[in-house]
């Protein structure tokens, strides 16, 4: 008879691989990307920031949600119920996060919301279905350190944490490095997977940008054929006229000013829409239909943190120089290594919950590559460190 700890681990690893699979999707085969797709419908203003990208303010009811099949219906929701102040209310504190130069001449006008152009790739994205039961031998180039909280029912409301921003380094131009949180329902290896998932990743071959950026991604059938990074495809909606998904974010310094994002997901009882918030921030939102009826569309079982990397040169991950997080081991502690705190779970009555460390299982199958590590802040806070510089 299995222990439930192995089969929270299966699940654990086939959530994760098989969103790696999908999340890769643009280093499967090609050229670095360098072209510039057109500019999307509904668009009244372009802008360009000092690093290169180009943002255009799109009329919020022609963004490319609607043009889902199951939102052919759906009413906007411009801030979240609970939220007081309204989606367009000044952060100063986000905005010293992100690169905003786009805004020097004026932003956006008011109705429309920035949409960073994409950035064109001859590199086919590959959707699977898959079910890796030991990562050791089948991470596929993906290597973790990761942690993942199970509410042991499909009543979530959502999850929040506090991420450090880094500006990892990549080994070769076609991998990866990313630090998100994962939101997911349903049996992982089947279509009945879904996933709410954000954060920041570093992957020129995917943004063009040679930095980190902030991302969202979705799929309502366990990667087998729905969802995408950002605005890429129907389905996410943004409400933000100040930031969206695929912006440059700023970043730590090793030893000096620590750049942490505050990030929380939560489902709005009174629509079932699952709104991002950054900062306290309302930025955008997963709207319920695009799970058509699955688990997410009224609730979630298992919440995860961590960092990933994806390394292209085929040695499986264990012999790539390709850095998690700062690009040091977490044992170097605050102000050197990368981290996640304020780790909360959002109750089925919408509550907020603090979630200790015997709540939650972590796992780094490469460990003198990327590790892990939790330590207790000067305030008995819990972090989880992780990271690493990889392996030569």
């Amino acid at each position: 008879m299995r222990k439930r700890g192995d089969n929270m681990q299966k699940f654990y690893f086939s959530v994760l691989l098989a969103s790696a699979y999908l999340l890769s999707s643009c280093a499967e085969g090609g050229s670095i990307p360098g072209r510039l797709a057109k500019k999307p419908k509904g668009t009244v203003k372009t802008l360009k920031a000092d690093n290169g990208d180009i943002i255009d303010c799109v009329d919020i009811y022609k963004q490319p949600a609607f043009d889902h099949l199951l939102m052919k219906n759906h009413t906007l929701q411009t801030t979240p119920s609970w939220h007081k102040y309204g989606a367009q209310r000044n952060n100063p504190i986000l905005d010293s996060l992100f690169d905003i130069s786009w805004r020097k001449n004026g932003g956006c006008p008011e109705g429309s919301i920035p949409i960073v152009r994409s950035v064109l790739s001859d590199r086919p994205i590959i959707r699977k279905s898959m079910s890796f039961f030991d990562p050791a031998s089948y991470n596929q180039g993906h290597q973790y350190a990761v942690i993942f909280f199970n509410y042991g029912q499909a009543s979530m409301q959502g999850g929040r944490a506090t991420i450090s921003q880094w500006d990892p380094s990549l080994a070769q131009p076609a991998d990866f490095s990313l630090s998100q949180m994962w939101i997911t329902g349903g049996q992982s290896g089947t279509t009945n997977l879904q996933t709410i998932e954000a954060g920041w990743q570093k992957y020129p071959q995917r943004t063009g940008v040679n930095g980190p950026t902030f991302f969202v991604y979705w799929t309502a059938n366990g990667y087998n054929g729905t969802g995408c990074y950002d605005l890429a495809c129907p389905g996410w909606v943004l409400t933000s006229s100040k930031y969206s998904p695929g912006m440059t974010l700023q970043s730590s310094a090793y030893g000096g000013q620590q750049i942490e994002l505050a990030m929380d997901i939560k489902r709005d009882q009174s629509t079932g829409n699952w709104w991002l918030n950054l900062m306290g921030t309302p930025i955008g939102y997963w709207p319920p239909s695009i799970y058509n009826g699955g688990v997410l569309t009224s609730g979630a079982d298992t919440l995860l943190w961590g960092g990933e990397i994806l390394d292209s040169s085929g040695s499986d991950g264990f012999h790539t120089m390709t850095q998690m997080g700062s690009g040091h081991f977490p044992s170097e502690g605050y102000g050197k290594a990368s981290y996640v705190q304020n780790i909360v779970y959002i109750d089925d009555s919408g509550n907020a919950n603090g979630i200790s460390q015997n709540q939650l299982s972590p796992t780094a199958p490469a460990p003198n590559c990327y590790n892990y590590q939790f330590q207790q802040g000067n305030s008995s806070q819990l972090y989880f460190f992780y990271g690493g510089p990889g392996c030569s």
